[in-house]
């Protein structure tokens, strides 16, 4: 994009992990310039571990409602962001004909791996913080 959107859409497979976080992020560091949702292909439920690791950046998301493509209310964006190939996927289907640019940041379900506690919250940290780096070098 040459230009910052001034709506983007965060997609995942169950809207509790990696796209609310990045929803989250981008209303921290952009709310007055970008308009930012988040949805899944499935409406998963709150992630405990995800709004704890957010906190730790001063983002609450313990009010998060996941929600699905299907139930958008909205579906003018100009960007949507993937964060896996069946996400990507599903919203060419329902953005098709429209303007709306879709991209994809293949990112790493962070339950998947070590089950000790400690682990799992450097892997959520770790999807976290590349989904902020990526956010601040696309927007600035």
């Amino acid at each position: 994009m040459t230009r910052n959107p001034t709506s983007v859409l965060f997609v995942c497979y169950l809207n509790s992990i990696r796209s609310p976080m990045a929803e989250g992020l981008t209303k921290k560091y952009y709310g007055d310039e970008i308009y930012a949702q988040s949805c899944g292909l499935k409406a998963g439920e709150l992630d405990d571990l995800m709004v704890a690791v957010m906190r730790e950046k001063g983002v609450d998301l313990s009010g998060h409602s996941a929600q699905t493509l299907e139930t958008l209310a909205d579906t003018s964006f100009d960007l949507v962001v993937a964060f896996t190939e069946d996400a990507e996927e599903a919203a060419r289907a329902v953005f098709a004909g429209s303007d709306t640019e879709i991209i994809i940041w293949p990112t790493p379900d962070p339950t998947h791996g070590a089950l000790d506690v400690r682990a799992m919250m450097n892997n959520y940290r770790s999807v976290r913080d590349f989904i902020e780096g990526r956010l601040k070098k696309l927007f600035g």
